[in-house]
């Protein structure tokens, strides 16, 4: 047993996950410590000048470099805990879970109203685009025999509801922005209208409305689109489930739909709701079996789904740590240092330290995001690896591979009896 942990350990210690999770922050943590210390003990402070003096330096390096890898190595054990803190399965997020839970429901259904608001307004759009440049033709074919606009009805035209009109169709789109159909109604009719009274030429005020106009519509569908698509990402990685509107629907109430209390929570449950969804292959049960064949299998992959992973523990440990840290020092410093604490440096704690909490919080999200997309992908990749290494013929169809994952996961994770084909190579 000892030996088996001593090679443990001495593989993580050559790991990325163990450097970069658990020595970088715990590191750092150590070293805004210091700061914070040497400024207000005095023991530190005239210890610290002392140590390149003393007879034993190298005693007493090798005694803090083995105290600094024994801590990061017991942070690098916590770091499945941490995460799982985050997620709300365990400790103060799951004590406020209600709260944070209804926040959650609350993002989750603005995400699907903002869906289906763009998928409404695109095909509004859609649907009378075709109508929309027929009018504006037909406008500037009844110009034709009207005389054009003069110089000052020119100067004054961008005054008039239409050039107003115009201005805030142009300005919405030069910024990037989606606009209303009702925007643009109001636009094909008052040009329309400004079309049938004047002549627009080849230059002017009017062809250039009618340009723009035809262009924004052609725009506004693109950005709804664009819109659509991200919604549906975002909600694909940041939320369990699927859309209300969605036409795969799972088969009867599912658990996945289910959502967590903390947007940690939610990204790790979606995962499991994408390999379900698609596949019917429980990713709880059936991780441990895919881990094994991406080993041996898919060595370089498996490598970049350690580096991913070890970016989210790099990020929650940077959580947790600078949590520790605001906490901590505040009421220290009203404590035991009040003397020498300034109130620049206790506000820029109470004040940068929070930023900080929220900011880590973010990166471990985000970080967690793309852990998540590559365990997708290496189901997507690698799944009829399973197959293989438990001697099973693979399917034929998509039907069939979920009414093969769906058998093979209740047998496995839940133990019930269910009839396989086996095929073993020759």
């Amino acid at each position: 047993m000892l030996s088996g942990l001593l090679d443990s350990i001495k593989s993580q210690f050559g790991g990325k996950s163990y450097w970069i999770g658990s020595m970088l922050p715990l590191v750092l943590f150590l070293a805004a410590n210091a700061v914070v210390l040497r400024r207000h003990s005095t023991a530190i402070a005239t210890w610290l000048p002392k140590v390149d003096t003393l007879d034993q330096k190298t005693l007493l390096y090798s005694a803090l470099t083995a105290l600094l890898l024994s801590l990061a190595y017991i942070l690098s054990i916590m770091n499945s805990l941490m995460l799982e803190a985050l997620e709300g399965k365990v400790g103060p997020f799951r004590w406020a879970s209600a709260p944070l839970y209804t926040r959650q429901w609350h993002s989750l259904r603005h995400i699907d109203q903002k869906f289906v608001r763009a998928l409404s307004r695109r095909n509004e759009i859609t649907d009378a685009h075709k109508a929309w440049s027929r009018a504006l033709r037909r406008g500037a074919h009844a110009g034709q025999a009207r005389p054009p606009l003069t110089r000052a009805q020119a100067l004054l035209w961008r005054f008039r509801a239409a050039g107003w009109t115009m201005a805030l169709i142009r300005f919405l789109q030069s910024h990037g922005w989606t606009i209303a159909p009702k925007l643009l109604l109001r636009g094909v009719g008052l040009v329309s209208i400004a079309l049938r009274q004047n002549k627009a030429g080849n230059t002017g005020p009017l062809v250039r409305a009618q340009a723009d106009l035809e262009s924004a519509v052609d725009y506004a569908i693109s950005r709804y689109q664009f819109e659509i698509r991200r919604l549906l990402q975002r909600r694909q990685s940041d939320f369990p489930g699927v859309r209300p509107t969605a036409m795969d629907q799972p088969e009867g109430p599912s658990a996945n739909s289910i959502l967590g209390p903390t947007t940690m929570g939610n990204i790790g449950r979606a995962m499991t709701t994408y390999t379900l969804v698609r596949y019917q292959l429980d990713l709880d049960i059936l991780w441990t079996r895919l881990q094994n064949s991406l080993q041996k299998d898919a060595k370089d992959y498996y490598s970049v789904l350690q580096d991913s992973k070890a970016q989210v523990d790099c990020a929650v440990t940077l959580f947790w740590l600078s949590l520790v840290f605001t906490l901590i020092w505040p009421p220290l410093l009203l404590w035991l240092y009040l003397d020498s604490c300034t109130v620049f440096e206790f506000l820029g704690i109470g004040i940068v330290g929070p930023l900080l909490v929220g900011g880590f919080y973010l990166l471990a999200c985000q970080s967690y995001r793309v852990f998540a997309d590559v365990m997708r992908s290496s189901v997507d990749l690698f799944r009829f690896n399973i197959l293989q290494a438990l001697h099973l013929p693979l399917p034929v169809g998509s039907e069939e591979e979920k009414d093969l994952w769906l058998k093979l996961g209740i047998a496995i994770g839940f133990g019930d009896k269910e009839d396989f084909q086996y095929k073993h190579s020759p």
